[in-house]
């Protein structure tokens, strides 16, 4: 079930992170820089996602070790000798590698429509269809997670939807302020 958590978490993270990079950069009017920039922050989240996820499970293990360490007064073995210290760490990286991935992946769903450009298609339409794709991530994700948790699945997959709906909503508002300026 960790994998599904760090899976999910990535990329939620990755596509609506980079979701309101897409849409902040439409105010140069380029697609490249809309590519350019929503890549280096989807890569730049996975890499920091991948720290994060290490470094808080991490500290998670060290802090149960640690209350085996109090219970076992006179012992003869340092804990991270043993064979479920070594379980405990490879958790630690896959855990992260998971994250990241996922961030990774999240993050390329709403740059993919900008790599049409040379299609003929407008920039107008590349971000919506931008946002559609990302809504479309967090709907079939809030399926499948309706799905393992036994909820109604329609429920689930529109409350992500809507959730990247309100995301985008914000991002474009903030765009069309700096547009003013």
């Amino acid at each position: 079930m960790p994998t599904i958590r760090y899976l999910t978490r990535g990329l939620i993270d990755g596509a609506l992170s980079t979701l309101g990079i897409v849409l902040g950069a439409t105010l140069s009017g380029d697609v490249k820089v809309i590519i350019a920039a929503s890549l280096g922050g989807g890569i730049a989240n996975a890499l920091s996602n991948i720290l994060g996820a290490m470094t808080a499970e991490r500290a998670a293990v060290m802090l149960e070790f640690g209350e085996y360490d109090k219970a076992m007064v006179g012992r003869t073995k340092d804990l991270k000798d043993t064979t479920i210290y070594e379980r405990a760490r490879a958790k630690i990286y896959r855990g992260g590698l998971i994250d990241g991935l996922g961030t990774f992946l999240g993050a390329l769903v709403p740059v993919i429509p900008f790599f049409f450009m040379f299609a003929g298609f407008g920039i107008d339409t590349l971000v919506l269809a931008s946002i559609a794709s990302t809504v479309g991530l967090l709907f079939v994700l809030g399926l499948y997670l309706g799905k393992l948790s036994k909820e109604n699945i329609m429920w689930a997959g529109a409350k992500m939807a809507l959730f990247g709906l309100a995301t985008a909503v914000v991002a474009m508002g903030i765009e069309r302020l700096f547009r003013g300026f």
